[in-house]
């Protein structure tokens, strides 16, 4: 977390992820590195304790107030805490999920956005309610590979390809745990400059807050393969929490595309987290050659929930013309 001084909102908020398994990319610490200051959370009270949160990014861009995901971060807003018992049987779940989203829904039209666009983290699997209030809905979809304790189980479920592009690799690198944040970046412009996609997604700057905030609880690192001359092929920059790995950020050099090492370096990073995490999440994707390779990797299909709230149709429009100009 930053020296900067916080809200009342954000320290309850703090307080509530420091005792509550709150996914990785909800917590404070996080929405500080990616989106500094420009966060907040509503919290939701039972017996005078929270029990459930929306957190959110907002910003204020081209006259309008947005609530919005912030970058490189999969899900957000809504967190409710497991009141669920052992046998699994609650008769109550729902109408309790209905009561709190509504409770949130409320004080987030109070704020009076213009624009709300946000993704839920995939355990959140009941968007009725959002809907029922005029939210829009779209399924997108994340990869995982599932208890990565035995890691050499989970390489076994590996397609016959990615296999085979392991044997190819294996004997040929070298694993780089100590490569700098400013060369991890330099080398990810320059892999998309030689795939001919010279604009990078993100600045050095943001990327470097949160790399500090991540391997300073020792919930980040980058992992790249050297080969026998020194040269890197692939890198990825890997973040997690005691739940899940997330694969964030990665380049593959176009000139080393047919190496091997990009399927060998997911195996080095599921050994080298067997002991830190359960799950590795892949991150997803809804483009069909990318969906492709992550299914070969033994992967579990989730899919999460996209949600949009228009406020205004002046703002809707606005934001859709941004964003297909961007795309150009």
């Amino acid at each position: 977390m930053t020296n900067r001084k916080m809200t009342p909102a954000q320290q309850q908020y703090a307080e509530l992820c420091r005792t509550e398994p709150i996914p990785l990319m909800m917590q404070a610490w996080w929405l500080e590195a990616v989106c500094p200051g420009q966060w907040s959370a509503l919290l939701y009270e039972e017996n005078g304790q929270p029990v459930a949160a929306f957190a959110y990014h907002f910003r204020k861009k081209w006259g309008l107030r947005l609530i919005l995901q912030p970058r490189l971060t999969q899900y957000g807003g809504l967190w409710i805490k497991n009141t669920t018992p052992p046998d699994g049987f609650d008769p109550t779940r729902l109408a309790r999920e209905k009561h709190i989203i509504n409770h949130f829904v409320d004080q987030i039209d109070q704020l009076r956005p213009h624009y709300l666009d946000i993704c839920l983290h995939y355990s959140r699997t009941n968007h009725l309610p959002f809907h029922w209030r005029g939210w829009r809905q779209t399924t997108r979809y994340t990869y995982l590979i599932e208890r990565i304790g035995n890691p050499d189980k989970c390489i076994a479920r590996f397609s016959h390809a990615k296999q085979r592009q392991i044997r190819k690799a294996q004997g040929r690198f070298t694993l780089d745990l100590s490569l700098s944040p400013d060369a991890f970046y330099a080398l990810h412009k320059t892999s998309l400059q030689e795939a001919h996609r010279p604009h990078i997604g993100y600045e050095y700057a943001f990327f470097l807050r949160l790399w500090k905030a991540a391997t300073e609880r020792k919930q980040g690192q980058i992992f790249a393969l050297r080969d026998a001359e020194g040269n890197i092929h692939t890198a990825h920059f890997i973040v997690w929490d005691r739940t899940s790995a997330y694969d964030l950020l990665y380049f593959i050099r176009p000139r080393y595309a047919s190496s091997g090492a990009s399927t060998l370096i997911i195996a080095e990073i599921l050994r080298q987290l067997q002991q830190k995490t359960r799950a590795f999440d892949f991150e997803g994707s809804m483009v069909e050659s990318i969906e492709n390779s992550y299914r070969q990797f033994g992967t579990v299909q989730k899919p999460y929930h996209h949600l949009v709230r228009p406020y205004s149709r002046g703002a809707a429009l606005l934001v859709g013309l941004r964003r297909h100009f961007r795309k150009a």
